[in-house]
C-alpha cells in the first residue's frame, strides 16, 4: 500500500476517534479523488460514514470497495449487514451469500447470515448459520444468545434457556443475554433467578430499559425503591433514547406510578407509551371491521346447515378445549384452572388452527385473510374436514395421553364457525369480562405480539364492538349448547360453583385441586402470568375506575356493552 496513503488513513482514524467528523470525511474525500482504484479508502470511509449514523451514504462507499475488489468476503459481508439495518433484506441476503461462498469459515460472516434470516423470521435457517458460527468460534457470546432468540420464536424454551445461559457464561456483561435468561427464568416460574438476572443488567446499565420493563411485573414499587429512583430521575436527564427504549420506559414507569397510587401520573406514561407503539404498529380499524362482517357472510346459516356434522359415531384423536374472548378476559387464568385436572394437558396460545388453515390453501392466497375466506366460501366438504384432521392429528402430538387439550387462543373467537364444523368435537369456553376492565387492561400491558388494537382507546373501543358484534352473530347460527359462556366477575366472586359447572360442561370429575390453581407450576407465557400464579383476587374488578376521567374517549364508544 501507498505510503501516503498509509499515512492519509492513520490521520483519518485519528480524528474519527477524537470526533472531529467533518475533518475527518474530508480527509477521506480528498484520498478517494487521489487513490481512486484504492479500496480501503471506500470501505474506511464507509466505516466513519457508518458511526456518523449515515447509513445510506455508507452502503455507496461499500459498494465502491466490492466492485474494485470484488473477492473480499468482509467487504460483501459488511455491505450485507448494512442492507440488514436499512430493511433491504433481499439485498443482504444477496450480498453475504456472496461473502459466504468467498470464505464459509469466517465466523462474522455465518453470524451475519444468521441475523438476517432471523430478522425475516427464518428461524431454521437462523439456527443453522448461528450454530456454524459457534462451531466455527465456540466463543461467540452474541452468536449464542440469538441462537436463543431463534429458538424462543420456535416455542423451544429449553433451548433457548440453554442458549441464553452459554452466552451469559461467556459474557456476564450481555445486557440482552442478561434480559433473555430472565424472561426463560420466569417461563419455568423460577422468578429468584429471573429477577436478579434482570437486576445484574440494570446495574450494569441502568438505562436497559428491557431489563426495567421485565423486572416491573414481579415487583410492587414503593416512592423508596432504588428503581423507582431510578426511573424517577429518568424523566428529569431527559436523555434521547430511541423509541423502543421510550416504549418501555413509559409502561414501566406507569406500572411504578400506579403501585405509588400516583394515578393521574401512570396514566400519563401509559399514554405516551401507547402513543409511541401506535406510531411502530399503526391499527387500521376499517379494515378490521371489514374483515368481521366477510367473516360473518362467509359463515351465515345456509353455510353452516351445508357443512355441520355429525360427531356422535366417530372417534376423535384427542378432545379440544378452545379457550377464547376479548385478551385481558380471563381466558389464562381459566386454562391454569383447568390444566389441575389429570386429564387436561393446558397447551396455551397455539397459531395452529390458522397454520393448518394455511397449509390447505394455496400459497399465493394463505396470507392474505380476505383471499383465505374466498377460499373458504368455494369449499367442499373434504376442505372442510382435512383441516379438521390436521389439527386435531397437530394436537394430539401435543400431549399424547391427554383426554382433553386445551387451546388459549383468546383471537379464535374469530373462528367458530371453521371450529364448528372441522372439529365438531370441539368445546368451547367463552370468556367475558366487564369491557371498560377489559379493554383498560389491554391498553396498560404492552404486548410481545402483534396486538396493534391495544394502543390506543379509539383502536381498543372499535376492536371491542367488532368482536361483540361477531360473537353475536355466531350466538345467532351455532348451536345454542356449542359455546360455554364463562364471567370473569363471576369466577372471582364464587370460585367454586363456576369450576364445577365448567367441569360439567366439559365431562371432567370434579378435581379439588383446581382450587388451588396458583400452586400450578405449568410454563405461562402470556402477559398474564403473574396474575395466575397467586390465589383469586378481587383488586382486578373495577380497576378502570381509578382512571375514568382520563377513559372518556374508549367509554364513549363501548358504553352500550358496560352494564
Amino acid at each position: 500500500m501507498d505510503k501516503n496513503l498509509i499515512e492519509g488513513l492513520n490521520k483519518a482514524d485519528n480524528l474519527l476517534k477524537n470526533k472531529k467528523f467533518i475533518d475527518a470525511n474530508l480527509l477521506y474525500q480528498n484520498l478517494i479523488l487521489n487513490f481512486p482504484d484504492s479500496d480501503e479508502v471506500y470501505h474506511c470511509h464507509g466505516v466513519a460514514l457508518l458511526l456518523q449514523n449515515n447509513t445510506m451514504v455508507a452502503i455507496e462507499k461499500f459498494i465502491h470497495a466490492t466492485r474494485i475488489n470484488p473477492d473480499n468476503a468482509f467487504y460483501k459481508s459488511d455491505l450485507g449487514e448494512l442492507y440488514r439495518r436499512v430493511g433491504m433484506m433481499d439485498m443482504s441476503i444477496k450480498y453475504n451469500l456472496q461473502s459466504f461462498n468467498l470464505n464459509p469459515k469466517i465466523d462474522s460472516i455465518q453470524y451475519n447470515l444468521g441475523i438476517v434470516y432471523l430478522d425475516k423470521n427464518e428461524f431454521d435457517k437462523a439456527i443453522t448459520h448461528f450454530k456454524k458460527t459457534i462451531e466455527i468460534n465456540p466463543n461467540h457470546n452474541l452468536a449464542w444468545n440469538n441462537l436463543g432468540t431463534a429458538y424462543e420464536k420456535q416455542e423451544k424454551i429449553i433451548l433457548a434457556h440453554e442458549a441464553y445461559k452459554k452466552s451469559v457464561e461467556l459474557n456476564p456483561n450481555n445486557l440482552e443475554a442478561l434480559n433473555n435468561l430472565g424472561t426463560t427464568f420466569s417461563q419455568f416460574n423460577k422468578i429468584d433467578e429471573a429477577v436478579k438476572l434482570f437486576n445484574n443488567a440494570i446495574n450494569l446499565e441502568p438505562n436497559f430499559f428491557g431489563a426495567h420493563f421485565n423486572l416491573s411485573p414481579f415487583k410492587k414499587y414503593t416512592k423508596e425503591d432504588p428503581h423507582f429512583k431510578i426511573l424517577e430521575k429518568k424523566v428529569k436527564d431527559n436523555k434521547p433514547f430511541n423509541i423502543l427504549q421510550k416504549i418501555r420506559f413509559h409502561f414501566t414507569y406507569g406500572k411504578a406510578l400506579y403501585d405509588v397510587g400516583e394515578y393521574d401520573l401512570a396514566f400519563l406514561e401509559y399514554k405516551q407509551g401507547n402513543e409511541f407503539q401506535s406510531k411502530l404498529t399503526p391499527y387500521n380499524k376499517d379494515k378490521n371491521s371489514m374483515i368481521i362482517d366477510k367473516i360473518m357472510n362467509t359463515f351465515n346459516i345456509n353455510f353452516i346447515n351445508k357443512f355441520k356434522q355429525d360427531n356422535s359415531t366417530e372417534i376423535f384423536k384427542c378432545n379440544p378445549i378452545f379457550i377464547l374472548g376479548m385478551p385481558r378476559s380471563g381466558t389464562s387464568l381459566i386454562e391454569q384452572i383447568i390444566d389441575c385436572n389429570n386429564s387436561v394437558y393446558g397447551a396455551g396460545e397455539l397459531k395452529l388452527l390458522i397454520d393448518c388453515l394455511e397449509q390447505n390453501i394455496d400459497k399465493e392466497n394463505n396470507k392474505d385473510i380476505e383471499k383465505m375466506l374466498d377460499s373458504i366460501s368455494k369449499a367442499n366438504d373434504i376442505f372442510i374436514k382435512k383441516i379438521g384432521n390436521d389439527y386435531l392429528t397437530q394436537l394430539s402430538n401435543l400431549s399424547p395421553n391427554s383426554k382433553f387439550i386445551s387451546d388459549k387462543m383468546p383471537g379464535n373467537f374469530l373462528m367458530l364457525g371453521l371450529i364448528f364444523l372441522a372439529i365438531p368435537n370441539a368445546k368451547v369456553i367463552h370468556v367475558t369480562r366487564d369491557p371498560m376492565d377489559c379493554c383498560f387492561s389491554n391498553f396498560i400491558h404492552l404486548y410481545n405480539d402483534d396486538m396493534r388494537f391495544s394502543y390506543s382507546q379509539d383502536a381498543l373501543g372499535n376492536y371491542y364492538k367488532d368482536y361483540h358484534k361477531i360473537m353475536m352473530h355466531w350466538k345467532k347460527v351455532l348451536p345454542n349448547d356449542f359455546i360455554y359462556n364463562i364471567k370473569y366477575e363471576n369466577l372471582i366472586n364464587n370460585t367454586e360453583k363456576e369450576i364445577r359447572q365448567l367441569n360439567s360442561f366439559l365431562d371432567i370429575e370434579w378435581d379439588p385441586k383446581c382450587l388451588k390453581f396458583y400452586n400450578n407450576k405449568r410454563n405461562v407465557k402470556t402477559a398474564s402470568k403473574m396474575e395466575v400464579n397467586k390465589p383469586i383476587y378481587k383488586t382486578s374488578i373495577s380497576k378502570w375506575k381509578k382512571f375514568s376521567e382520563h377513559l372518556n374517549p374508549l367509554y364513549d364508544i363501548i358504553k352500550p356493552y358496560v352494564k
